[in-house]
């Protein structure tokens, strides 16, 4: 599959199209049945973006993927979709091929929904054979309620496995900052779990890609605060002249403006990076996931200040972006272990305990 700038500006307007005009006006709550209209979604090939040709899959197209990450952020839709695509991601990859039946047969269609976890320093695998056990906890495991499988990397990146959700964990505490989506810590006590059959870049490559998600889930509500909040300016007079006659908030939203278009094209180049598996990859991604982890919050609540005295309720629906940004930067694993990184690949410190492959390409040679 070979996309397009037209073929991306279709995929978005299909998508807009399907989630409705009005989506994300409203407060949603966690446990919303989402995965009732998973599977029509799914049908516009959203769910197969980076899951192999194999398995039905279009390879890696991240730059797609992006977009519908932008959109369903828009949307406040309530699935996981970055951590369901990095998972499938994985999976479609590395899953043995005595296990792939069930789970891999529903990863297109969207009957079957794996989500990524990461699990704490102090976990504990036992064995070493096509099964082992896992016990420990994962933190903020985004669609941790929903979903039908996870796929858990180790902290130290040397591993990734597979646990359907039969097997033995519990939700242990649910998150309710982002009321737009389900999010909890999951604990596992002699999990069964089989090991992914990933290379050594594995691991750094499932995470580049989930962070970069992450970013276009925050960017998506981004455009459309800023979108709304200009449409708010234009309507809303002061002093008998619309709030954008006032020069400063003129300033203000250009300047909003010309950060998002800057975050926007890191972002871009960065999935058609990760995409060709072009020299430099990696580091747009890192750039990508911390400059917009550590930018949409400031711009998001300086969006809702000019939009007044609305913008300071709670649960007022342009509030809810910058409650699901806060928890995009959250579980991009913390911006600063992306700038860290970055400095490593630069040489500008010491190799540390996460280690980020040089180059890694998403798609299968």
């Amino acid at each position: 599959m070979t996309t397009t700038r037209a073929d991306l500006l279709e995929l978005a307007a299909t998508l807009r199209r399907a989630l409705g005009t009005d989506a994300g006006a409203q407060p949603t709550e966690p446990g919303q049945d989402w995965r009732a209209g998973w599977p029509a979604l799914a049908q516009l090939g959203i769910a197969a973006l980076c899951v192999t040709e194999e398995c039905d899959g279009f390879g890696a197209e991240v730059a797609a993927a992006l977009v519908v990450s932008r959109e369903l952020g828009a949307a406040l839709h309530p699935g996981p979709y970055a951590a369901l695509t990095a998972a499938s991601y994985a999976l479609s990859r590395w899953l043995d091929e005595d296990h792939r039946a069930g789970p891999l047969a529903g990863l297109v269609d969207g009957t079957h929904v794996p989500t990524l976890a990461f699990l704490d320093a102090d976990a504990v695998t036992e064995g070493d054979g096509p099964t082992v056990l896992v016990s420990g906890r994962a933190r903020l495991v985004a669609g941790a309620a929903d979903a039908d499988s996870f796929v858990l990397l180790a902290a130290d990146g040397d591993r990734m496995l597979f646990v359907p959700k039969a097997a033995t964990c519990a939700t242990i505490h649910a998150h309710s900052f982002d009321v737009t989506r389900s999010c909890a810590d999951v604990a596992f006590s002699g999990a069964a779990a089989r090991p992914l059959a990933a290379p050594p870049d594995g691991s750094a490559r499932v995470e580049l890609l989930h962070g970069l998600l992450l970013a276009g889930d925050a960017l998506g509500g981004l455009e459309r605060t800023l979108g709304r909040t200009v449409d708010y300016a234009g309507q809303r007079t002061a002093f008998g002249r619309p709030l954008g006659g006032f020069q400063a908030v003129q300033h203000r939203l250009v300047d909003h403006t010309v950060r998002l278009r800057g975050l926007s094209l890191l972002a871009d180049e960065a999935a058609n990076r990760l995409t060709d598996g072009a020299e430099g990859a990696d580091r747009h991604a890192l750039a990508a996931t911390a400059s917009v982890a550590e930018s949409a919050v400031p711009m998001l609540h300086d969006l809702l200040q000019l939009t007044g005295a609305i913008g300071f309720t709670w649960e007022y629906g342009l509030h809810l972006y910058e409650r699901r940004a806060h928890l995009d930067a959250r579980l991009s694993r913390d911006p600063r272990r992306a700038l860290r990184s970055l400095a490593r690949l630069a040489g500008w410190a010491d190799a540390g305990a996460v280690a980020v492959g040089a180059g890694p390409r998403l798609r299968d040679s």
